[in-house]
């Protein structure tokens, strides 16, 4: 028989500034725990840890009514289970009593979101996920009933933030916004069995504002990755990172996480799941990437960058403070100081470097650009599954863009300042 108790937890990630946590339902099924969010908060001060009360507060008696019709609800779902319960995980039972509901009115999309942030394991993405919903609760207020999440709503968001002076940050809460709602789509629709609670998708007909950044701000030219290739340099630092933003650009723009972490290659392919999306990728090791990866070739890595540095976050870092130049450390950076180029990138410039020179010089099709960084469209998800692997236009683009750059390649006599 399962258990079902009010609590708070009180780690520093569940506490908020103002020294309230919310609420959650405990449930303890077979000597295993999990947890249910609900939508009250209580300073931790006012709730007895051993009754699961609120013990004190102007709120008391509303707090506590709350709860006992929570508990009560959880018990009746729990008991419509019977014998079938014996044979369930605690995870289970927990999702049956969350996911019987009989419509999207029904179903609170800040609450399935608060579940959705304790279970992901990248402090990032939780983040972002957090800021966006405190976003969407300054908006609407505390509840979001997901059948409200409609066009309309979507552009009064969009209008609200504005208002708020928010401007290309309005692409990262929309962007994040839209994969919340997929989330939450994918968690209470069944495909197989017609039951189907969400059936609106409103991101389908909203078009994300673009950001106003110009390309070339973000872009480097054939000219300047001549440039960087032919590079001639004594001092380690400037040759690690001139080899490792080379590499990332070799490798489709792959994100400098992923390559921190990227597995020895199989059959002269390199696999990974990005971390940014846990999109799948194969990616062939062209000879102008192998070149760079015997230099620096790991023990159990492909690369012995982890070797180097302890956490991924110090490796761009690096790579990018050479690349641009740090004061603080007196460091020159190799486009402004040495080659005399008047950008700052960093490493993601290599997947916007490649994605340009692809579509804009080799004339590759846009489906295609976006094939190769991994880029999925909604619409076309199910198609997708449907249809067999097949890596040969993913290898020929990235090939075309690097017998691009290659072509035009120069041959500098010119001696760089290295002081």
């Amino acid at each position: 028989m399962a258990t079902f108790k009010a609590v708070v937890l009180k780690g520093s990630n569940q506490v908020k500034s103002d020294g309230t946590s919310q609420i959650k339902i405990r449930i303890t099924h077979q000597r295993k725990a999990d947890y249910i969010p609900t939508d009250l908060y209580i300073p931790v001060v006012q709730m007895n840890s051993k009754t699961g009360w609120a013990k004190s507060g102007p709120n008391m008696d509303f707090i506590n009514l709350r709860i006992a019709n929570l508990l009560s609800q959880f018990r009746d779902k729990y008991m419509e289970l019977r014998d079938r319960k014996e044979y369930m995980t605690v995870k289970q039972v927990k999702e049956y009593i969350i996911k019987e509901k009989s419509s999207s009115s029904q179903i609170d999309f800040f609450e399935f979101v608060e579940q959705i942030i304790h279970s992901v394991n990248v402090k990032g993405t939780a983040d972002q996920y957090d800021a966006t919903v405190n976003s969407l609760k300054n908006f609407v207020g505390n509840h979001l009933p997901v059948s409200e999440i409609t066009v309309n709503f979507l552009f009064r968001y969009e209008a609200w933030l504005r208002s708020n002076d928010v401007k290309n940050g309005i692409v990262n809460y929309m962007t994040t916004f839209r994969s919340l709602f997929n989330k939450c789509r994918d968690y209470y629709n069944n495909e197989d069995t017609q039951h189907i609670l969400i059936p609106h998708y409103p991101f389908k007909k909203y078009k994300l504002p673009k950001r106003k950044v110009k390309t070339k701000q973000h872009v480097l030219t054939r000219e300047d990755l001549n440039l960087l290739i032919d590079y001639k340099t004594k001092k380690v630092g400037e040759q690690f990172a001139r080899d490792m933003f080379m590499l990332m650009f070799y490798l489709i723009g792959i994100e400098a996480k992923d390559l921190f972490f990227l597995k020895k290659p199989v059959d002269g392919r390199v696999y990974y799941n990005r971390y940014k999306t846990d999109g799948e990728f194969s990616i062939k090791l062209e000879p102008e990437a192998l070149k760079i990866i015997k230099r620096y070739k790991g023990d159990k890595l492909l690369l012995n960058v982890s070797e180097r540095f302890q956490q991924h976050k110090s490796f761009y870092r690096y790579i990018n403070n050479y690349i641009c130049g740090e004061d603080s450390h007196k460091i020159k950076g190799i486009f402004p100081d040495r080659l005399k180029i008047e950008k700052n990138p960093t490493t993601k410039w290599a997947r916007h470097t490649w994605a340009t020179i692809a579509r804009n010089k080799c004339q590759i099709a846009k489906d295609d650009v976006a094939l190769c960084l991994g880029h999925k469209d909604i619409d076309n998800i199910v198609t997708d599954m449907n249809i067999e692997d097949d890596y040969t236009i993913i290898d020929e683009s990235n090939r075309k863009v690097i017998d691009f750059v290659n072509s035009h390649g120069t041959s500098l006599d010119v001696t760089f300042d290295n002081k």
